[in-house]
């Protein structure tokens, strides 16, 4: 009996690996040709949620790696380490629909310079498991991304510099007093 228990965990691992080699082959071999227009499709990794769970299971299934379009279903709820694991990974961006993202993700994915944009903003195509989205809409999110980016760093330098000054006052009424 144990020795068939064996061989069946055995069965169950060797066949998560053969569906995840096959969603592999798909995406490079699949024939996108209803859908890709102008040759300029990018593969997306879809996480159904922000949640460390749903990064393995996404990762167990395509492979998450640094330069990957991710596409977050669900962005919301997401703590410090759920964004530093999707911050390690390195994306090239984060989609993200279904929710807002937390404060805190928000800051540590600006902090890692991970561009994040709306989904809205990108048509994602799925086929089967697969999906896949324009690279000049990717581009564009992208872009949008750097732009709102440097807006808000000019902000928290300005931010910085206000406090800077208001605490040298404080001090200088302090000492004069």
């Amino acid at each position: 009996e144990r020795r068939i228990d064996t061989l069946e965990e055995e069965n169950e691992a060797l066949d998560e690996k053969l569906e995840r080699l096959k969603r592999l082959w798909k995406l490079d071999h699949s024939n996108f040709a209803d859908v890709d227009t102008d040759g300029d499709l990018v593969s997306v990794k879809v996480i159904e949620q922000f949640t460390r769970d749903a990064i393995e299971t996404a990762n167990q299934q395509y492979g998450l790696a640094a330069g990957d379009v991710v596409y977050l279903r669900d962005a919301s709820g997401a703590g410090r380490s759920t964004a530093r694991r999707l911050a390690d990974i390195e994306p090239r961006v984060v989609l993200r629909s279904g929710g807002d993202l937390s404060d805190v993700a928000d800051r540590i994915l600006f902090e890692h310079d991970i561009p994040v944009a709306p989904a809205d903003d990108v048509a994602i195509q799925e086929v089967d498991e697969l999906a896949v989205a324009s690279e000049a809409d990717v581009e564009a999110a992208i872009e949008d991304w750097e732009r709102r980016a440097e807006a808000r760093r000019k902000e928290q330098k300005a931010s910085m510099v206000d406090q800077i000054i208001s605490e040298h006052r404080a001090e200088t009424r302090s000492e004069s007093r």
